[in-house]
């Protein structure tokens, strides 16, 4: 199956650059445009200071890709809602998230949420 946007959630961890790389390998060969985006989820609205340095973060690693990043997103709110409003929006038809897998994660795990809100395929990257 070929894409034609793909858009890849990252958390700006060094596990990000699984989770693009990733989303590389079945963007190559094709034209398909890809796009970042970091969701905040910890806050309801970000500093002008903070906002410059998440934007800074996920610019430094659309430059590292091996593949054109045509836009990086910083947004502020609900994983699985800003998600879901970006797909329809962008005509994103592939989501790439990565997943890390711990406790916690394991009894509040965002992906359901996301596999239920999104109206594209899902790809869950596994993280150790």
């Amino acid at each position: 199956m070929s894409y034609k946007h793909i858009l890849v959630a990252v958390d700006l961890s060094q596990s990000s650059r699984q989770v693009i790389d990733r989303a590389i390998a079945i963007a190559k060969g094709t034209d398909c445009t890809m796009s970042l985006v970091f969701v905040d989820v910890d806050r309801v609205i970000l500093e002008p200071k903070e906002e410059r340095t998440l934007n800074t973060e996920l610019t430094t690693l659309a430059e590292q890709s091996d593949y054109p990043i045509t836009n990086a997103m910083v947004v502020v709110g609900d994983l699985h809602i800003k998600l879901a409003g970006i797909v329809k929006e962008k005509g994103i038809d592939l989501v790439v998230c990565g997943h890390h897998h711990k406790v916690f994660s394991r009894m509040f795990s965002p992906v359901p949420k996301l596999a239920n809100a999104i109206e594209a395929d899902l790809l869950v990257v596994y993280l150790p």
